[in-house]
């Protein structure tokens, strides 16, 4: 299973030019199976939530939502299925003004998906 819990932060991180990047890493195979694709749409919910809140202004009061990324990092590259539902992911996220990129772990390293 890719997705366990929907209610926590996988890794936040603040980059050196400000940037801050909401990670959410699966852990195995996403397998596109209904349960998988429900977890990932309410852990996005509550990453936008997140960057939206009073809570993410206190911890990075420098930074604007526009300067924030979601990222879904996969341990290999996305089925059609998954391609699909982040590219609805991506305009759902950037309607509030935040980015969203996937990353994915090939032989030749990580790359990241054009959506």
């Amino acid at each position: 299973m890719a997705i366990f819990d929907a209610n926590n932060l996988d890794i936040e991180a603040e980059r050196k030019d400000g940037v801050v990047e909401l990670y959410i890493i699966s852990s195995g195979e996403f397998d596109d199976s209904a349960e998988q694709q429900t977890l990932l749409m309410d852990k996005m919910e509550n990453y936008i939530g997140y960057v939206l809140s009073d809570e993410f202004s206190s911890n990075h009061p420098s930074c604007s939502k526009e300067n924030c990324c979601i990222v879904l990092s996969l341990d290999k590259k996305p089925s059609a299925l998954l391609v699909e539902l982040c590219g609805r992911i991506d305009s759902w996220v950037k309607s509030y003004g935040i980015s969203f990129r996937v990353e994915y772990k090939s032989i030749l390293g990580s790359k990241k998906l054009k959506i």
